[in-house]
């Protein structure tokens, strides 16, 4: 977790594990905490939702740095088992509720900056995708997409964001080896903006994101919006959420969901082995 000078104040946001720490009016931190593994459920995605809807609404916040309570677990993965519990549509768009939050982190006036540690895949990926920044501790970092060895397809958002930092060649490497990837791959396929000793990183992003405060919000905004414009505009989030539903559609076929019940039964979505070296075991997973 990032450390600063007193923070204005600390909150965890009601129903949410979500930790709000104010540095100053213009500089936030959101700490994801959900024991033990941080899996990204529908009380995480809603209580993104409505931590967008706060954002949106703020006049001083300029920059927002996300980081996560568990120095192993960024964000795990999907909660696959209570995926069924988040609404079919939510929000302004007619989307569903995740394609929803990724949208409206991308597209936010303030600026957002991921700084990771421990393992961030699947949705996790996805989630810090589509922050505008991105930075990761060499020695703690783990980044992966399950889907494709689970019978899927990362579907909320890593085929639309990843090709473009990474190209088609690196993403399709990424999405079909199903494997793991260090952080110092990560910064080399564009994944990640950069990867840092372990004992540097709070001190670089902390240090960037109090510059960022201190500048126009106007200012701020405007560069935002035009480099967004210059790189394409990031994805449609009807691309996002068409990707959505084929993952959804792939989870319900009895093929995948035996793929899923030999993970259970391998300690997969607990504190195991299984979650720390899941690239491995995704690839064992066939002949199981």
């Amino acid at each position: 977790m990032i450390t600063t000078n007193e923070p204005l104040s600390v909150e965890r946001m009601p129903g949410a594990p979500l930790i709000i720490t104010k540095h100053s009016a213009a500089f936030w931190r959101v700490t994801l905490d959900n024991p033990p593994i941080n899996l990204m459920g529908p009380d995480m995605v809603a209580g993104l939702q409505r931590l967008m809807d706060i954002i949106e609404a703020d006049q001083e916040l300029k920059v927002i740095v996300f980081d996560s309570a568990n120095e192993d677990y960024f964000v795990s993965h999907f909660d696959v088992i209570r995926g069924g519990e988040l609404p079919q549509v939510s929000g302004k768009l007619g989307v569903t509720q995740w394609v929803d939050v990724s949208n409206r982190i991308h597209n936010a006036g303030v600026i957002s900056i991921a700084v990771i540690r421990g393992r961030v895949r699947g949705i996790g990926s996805e989630f810090i995708l589509a922050c505008d920044m991105r930075f990761a501790s060499k020695e703690k970092a783990t980044f992966g997409h399950l889907e494709v060895g689970m019978g899927l397809m990362p579907g909320g958002g890593a085929t639309e964001y990843l090709p473009l930092l990474s190209g088609y060649a690196r993403a399709m490497e990424v999405a079909v080896s199903s494997d793991d990837f260090d952080a110092e791959t990560a910064d080399k396929y564009g994944w990640i903006n950069r990867a840092f000793a372990d004992n540097e990183l709070d001190n670089y992003v902390n240090n960037l994101a109090t510059r960022i405060s201190g500048f126009e919000l106007p200012a701020l905004q405007a560069t935002k919006a035009t480099i967004l414009k210059r790189a394409g505009g990031g994805p449609n989030p009807f691309e996002i959420q068409e990707s959505s539903n084929k993952f959804f559609e792939l989870y319900q076929r009895p093929e995948a969901q035996a793929l899923l019940g030999k993970l259970m039964e391998m300690g997969f979505q607990t504190e195991s082995d299984t979650e720390s070296r899941l690239g491995h075991y995704l690839g064992t997973l066939a002949s199981k």
